[in-house]
C-alpha cells in the first residue's frame, strides 16, 4: 500500500512526487512511456524560476536564451527583439523529464515505466499490469487525461476550448545552427514567437538547442475546422512564407510530433475529489499568453504532492488560487478566449503590420488604432483585471 501513487512521469507528475517524497510519503510514480519523456513532445523555452521545487543547479540546459524574438505577419514585416532580465533556457524534454524523475527517485519515490494507468480502482489504479494500490492519488496525465476522465473528475475539451500544435525539429551540427540563427556561441539561445494571418490566424515558435531547431505552429481547433485544413498543411504553409525551409535547408527532420493545448481547465474543474488530485495539462493549467505550460504544471504538481499528503483537498485549491503563476493563467483565460477568435488575431496583426509601415515611411497614422478602438479597450479591461 502507498501512501501517493502519481499517474504520468512529467513535470505535474514529477514535482508531485518529489514533494510528497520529500515529505516522508511513500510515492509510486506510473509512467506508460519507456521512460519519463518518451511520450511527450520534445522540447520548450522554459523560466528557471518556476522550477525552484527542484535543484536547478544540473538541469540538463541546451541553450542559454539570451533573446527572445517577436515576429509578426505572414512575412515576417514586423519584428521585435527583447532581452530577457531573468534565466530562461531552451531544453529537450526528453531530458528534462528524465532529470525531474531522477530527482524525485532521489527523494525516495519509486518510479514505475512501461506501465499504463487504466482507470481509478476501489483501493488505488488499474493497470495493465494489474492493481496497485494507494491512499491518495494524484492524476498529472496529461491534456488527454483518460483516467481523470473516466472517473467522471472533468470532461473532455470541446473544439473553442483547444488548440492543436504540430513540431517539426531540425538536426545539423551546432556550428550551423549558431551560423544560421546569429548565435556567438554553443551556449546562447534564441527563441522566437511568431504571429500569422494565412492560411488560418496562429501562433508560431522556433527554438534552438545545440545541434538542432524545433519550429512548431499552434492554431485555434475551431479555426482548422471551419476551414477544413489540417494542421501539418498550416505547418508548411507558415514554413514558406516565414522563410523556415530556407533557414533548415540542409538539415534532417529528427521529429515530428503534435499536442493540444487546453484552453480551459481550473477552477470550472474541480481540483480534487476526496483523495484524488488533478494537475498540470490534466487540470488545464497553461497560460498561452506568455507560452508557459512547464511553470503552472511543476507549481501544481508540487502543491498536489504537499496537500495529497496533507489529505487536504480545499487547501490545495486554495493554494492554487493564491499562486502567482497559476492565478494568472486562471484569470487571462477570459482575454485568451477573446484573443483566439480569427477576426482577433487578424484584426490586432494587420494593426501592427500597418502602424508599423505607416511609421517606417514617417506618415504615421492613426487610422488602425481607430478602427480597432473598441476591441482595444474591452481587451485591456480584461488585461487589467488578470494582472
Amino acid at each position: 500500500m502507498y501512501d501517493v501513487i502519481v499517474v504520468g512521469a512529467g513535470p505535474a507528475g514529477s514535482a508531485a512526487a518529489l514533494k510528497a517524497a520529500s515529505l516522508g510519503a511513500k510515492t509510486l510514480v506510473l509512467e506508460r512511456g519507456s521512460e519519463p519523456g518518451a511520450k511527450n513532445v520534445s522540447g520548450a523555452m522554459v523560466r528557471v524560476d518556476d522550477l525552484k521545487v527542484f535543484d536547478v543547479k544540473s538541469i540538463p540546459v541546451e541553450r542559454e536564451v539570451k533573446r527572445v524574438r517577436l515576429v509578426m505577419g505572414n512575412s515576417g514585416e514586423v519584428q521585435l527583439e527583447i532581452r530577457p532580465r531573468e534565466r530562461l533556457i531552451n531544453v529537450g524534454r526528453l531530458k528534462l523529464d528524465k532529470w525531474m524523475a531522477s530527482q524525485a527517485e532521489g527523494a525516495g519515490a519509486l518510479v514505475l515505466t512501461k506501465t499504463t494507468a487504466l482507470k481509478l480502482g476501489p483501493e488505488g489504479v488499474i493497470t495493465d499490469r494489474g492493481e496497485v494500490q494507494g491512499k491518495t492519488i494524484i492524476l498529472a496525465e496529461g491534456a488527454n487525461a483518460l483516467v481523470s476522465m473516466g472517473a467522471g473528475l472533468r470532461r473532455d475539451l470541446t473544439p473553442e476550448e483547444t488548440v492543436q500544435t504540430v513540431k517539426e525539429v531540425y538536426s545539423l551540427n551546432k556550428d550551423e545552427v549558431n551560423k544560421r540563427l546569429g548565435l556567438s556561441s554553443d551556449q546562447e539561445g534564441l527563441s522566437v514567437r511568431y504571429l500569422f494571418q494565412d492560411p488560418v490566424p496562429g501562433a508560431g515558435f522556433l527554438y534552438t538547442y545545440k545541434d538542432s531547431i524545433a519550429f512548431g505552429i499552434g492554431v485555434h481547433m475551431t479555426s482548422l475546422i471551419s476551414h477544413k485544413i489540417r494542421p501539418q498543411d498550416v505547418l508548411e504553409e507558415v514554413k514558406r512564407t516565414l522563410g523556415i525551409q530556407e533557414l533548415v535547408k540542409g538539415f534532417s527532420l529528427r521529429e515530428y510530433s503534435a499536442k493540444i493545448i487546453p484552453e480551459n481547465g481550473f477552477p470550472a474543474w474541480r481540483p480534487c475529489h476526496g483523495n484524488v488530485f488533478l494537475a498540470g495539462d490534466a487540470l488545464g493549467l497553461v497560460n498561452p499568453i506568455t507560452f508557459n505550460g512547464i511553470g503552472p504544471a511543476v507549481i501544481s504538481g508540487a502543491l498536489a504532492g504537499e496537500y495529497a499528503v496533507k489529505g487536504e483537498c480545499h487547501g490545495y485549491e486554495r493554494a492554487l488560487l493564491g499562486d502567482r503563476i497559476v492565478s494568472q493563467s486562471v484569470k487571462l483565460r477570459p482575454l485568451v478566449k477573446e484573443l483566439l477568435r480569427e477576426e482577433n488575431m487578424r484584426s490586432y496583426i494587420s494593426m501592427a503590420t500597418e502602424l508599423s509601415s505607416s511609421w517606417v515611411s514617417g506618415e504615421l497614422s492613426p487610422d488602425p488604432v481607430k478602427r480597432n478602438s473598441w476591441r482595444l479597450f474591452k481587451h485591456a479591461l480584461l488585461l487589467m483585471g488578470a494582472l
